[in-house]
């Protein structure tokens, strides 16, 4: 699919959820559409190859949970290839992304990004959630993109919740069993997410800590 057919698709689905990006923002998504489905070839950093299901299954998927992010400095947990942590750090120039995996070579692709694009506001870490202090990268909000289930999720991430941070898990068909299942030291909102060209369930989960 030609470059101007990928924008197209990628602003229908920007205006479809109501969120307005700049012209050189819509060109870096690209941008790094275009370096993930180079890289992809060679290194298997996502089972989806085909850079036209890309836009809705990877990029309009991970800025649906655009308007629920607040704070200024945000972590995403288990990002891969850099979901949805560098589509909101490419929307959102004034917060700081930690992007953490253990994969190396997808950490090295991360720092590609950050060199080829020019995202300063993106900071790749190699390493396992429990491994990391959260003092040393700390984060006001903490995303997660399909990576465990909830209860699991809360216990990787207890060291961040406990300082106040919130959990924003990115989640396709949920049981409210699963929801019910985490902590009663735990708030659960569950948010049903409309995310344009695609017909799979996808909700947004927050977790906080009671007060």
């Amino acid at each position: 699919m030609s470059d101007h057919r990928l924008r197209g698709r990628l602003e229908h689905g920007l205006e479809a959820m109501g969120l307005e990006l700049s012209s050189d923002q819509i060109a870096s998504l690209l941008a790094y559409l275009s370096l993930l489905a180079r890289w992809n070839r060679a290194y298997n950093l996502t089972a989806v190859d085909e850079p036209a299901e890309m836009v809705e299954r990877h990029l309009i998927d991970s800025l649906s949970i655009l308007p629920w992010l607040e704070g200024d400095r945000v972590l995403d947990a288990g990002t891969g290839a850099g979901l949805p942590g560098v589509p909101l750090a490419i929307a959102c120039p004034d917060r700081h992304f930690i992007l953490v995996d253990t994969n190396g070579k997808k950490v090295r692709f991360l720092r590609q990004v950050r060199r080829e694009l020019g995202l300063d506001n993106i900071e790749p870490v190699h390493g396992r959630l429990e491994m990391i202090d959260p003092g040393e990268y700390p984060a006001d909000d903490v995303v997660a993109r399909a990576l465990a289930p909830l209860p699991r999720l809360v216990g990787q991430l207890e060291g961040w919740l406990v300082r106040g941070a919130r959990l924003l898990a990115m989640k396709g068909r949920l049981e409210q069993s699963e929801c019910d299942s985490v902590s009663s030291g735990y708030n659960v909102d569950r948010i049903e997410l409309e995310v344009p060209g695609t017909a799979a369930r996808r909700c947004l989960v927050i977790v906080s800590r009671n007060e």
